[in-house]
């Protein structure tokens, strides 16, 4: 008797891998998992999506404390305080638009060039 192989080997895609965990948490959806699947991809197929690290309120918060503590010369002491990079609190400054009035701020991109 001869094994057949696979033409490829196909990993989960994000869809599998949602319904693997969600099986574990809620193990009595079990028995329409694969009809929800289908509904899954039928709804998003198609489409490419990012999964941030953080829910956007998360991130909005931490653009509130930066722009809250930031006094146009502390960067390192607002990125020590809050654990996150200076490369962050610039990122967040600049995103913001209150980088543009900053001098020091000024300074270091004009470097980086």
């Amino acid at each position: 008797m001869s094994e057949t192989t696979p033409l490829f080997d196909a990993e989960p895609d994000l869809v599998d891998r949602i319904f693997e965990y969600l099986l574990t948490e809620i193990p009595d959806i079990a028995d329409q998992a694969d009809k929800l699947k289908r509904a899954v991809r039928a709804e998003f197929k198609g489409d490419r999506y990012y999964i941030a690290d953080k829910p956007a309120t998360v991130r909005q918060h931490q653009v509130s404390q930066v722009l809250s503590l930031f006094d146009g010369r502390n960067a390192t002491e607002v990125a020590r305080r809050l654990g996150i990079g200076r490369s962050t609190v610039y990122r967040i400054l600049k995103q913001s638009g209150t980088a543009k009035n900053v001098p020091v701020f000024l300074e270091m991109t004009q470097r980086q060039r």
